[in-house]
């Protein structure tokens, strides 16, 4: 049980007790206390960090743990927890933002129009999910309307993209659009700003691009892409074909 559970479960005895007195003893029941100063003083019990569990989680564990994941509200509304899709370890790995309807409904990353046009995207530079590349988002669980992931929903989902990457141990990184650069870089730039720079994520060479949902609304962006993905293609010593240089 882990501190929190702990205290959630004094104040609701905390409130029962006083429930009783109130109707036994016709006395006003007091105020919920705050519980953390006695969980901290319990002793000599020890708490399970979630967060210490997921570290050391091999990659079948972790989707196991996903897939029953309720550490945010986002596991109120999903169909299916998305955890991740490809190969391991991987030539690259890719990181969007979260999964939309379709992922919601298959449990699978990028398998929308979005998905679609990404594969075509990695074919171009001899990329595959079936032979070189994992690919996962920043949160595992679909915001409903396919809003932005809020910030203690990317907070919750965090430990377990840190884990993928720990075992999934990819030679380089590719970030599609801002959520998933935002929260992998720490960094606030536009993504126009982001583009041609290398990054780091731990020791792993980063790329970011934009996101393939973003190129099918505005066609404009499939040059720069271009050029991003031939960075990585050069990054990964990958020789593409003399009209594709």
């Amino acid at each position: 049980m882990t501190a929190e559970e702990l205290e959630q479960k004094l104040q609701e005895l905390w409130v029962l007790e006083e429930d009783l007195k109130s109707y036994v003893l016709d006395e006003p029941a007091r105020q919920v206390p705050t519980m953390t100063s006695v969980v901290e003083k319990l002793s000599p019990l020890t708490f399970i960090n979630k967060d210490d569990e997921i570290i050391s989680c091999s990659l079948s564990q972790l989707e196991l743990k996903v897939a029953g994941c309720t550490r945010c509200k986002l596991a109120t509304t999903r169909r299916n927890a998305v955890v991740g899709e490809g190969v391991v370890p991987a030539e690259v790995m890719v990181i969007g933002e979260g999964p939309g309807a379709d992922e919601d409904a298959t449990g699978k990353p990028f398998v929308g129009k979005a998905g679609q046009y990404l594969d075509r995207w990695l074919a171009s530079i001899s990329l595959s999910r079936d032979k070189n590349v994992y690919i996962a988002n920043i949160v595992k669980c679909r915001p409903p309307g396919n809003r932005d992931p809020e910030s203690d929903e990317v907070s919750s989902c965090m430990p377990y993209l840190k884990r993928q990457i720990e075992l999934i141990r990819p030679h380089a990184i590719l970030c599609l659009g801002r959520i998933a650069a935002h929260n992998l870089l720490g960094n606030t730039d536009t993504l126009h700003q982001l583009r041609n720079r290398w990054f780091r994520y731990e020791s792993v060479p980063l790329i970011v691009t934009y996101h393939p949902s973003a190129v099918l609304r505005n066609q404009s962006l499939r040059a720069p892409v271009w050029e991003d993905l031939k960075r990585l293609a050069n990054l990964l010593h990958i020789e593409l074909p003399g009209k594709a240089r």
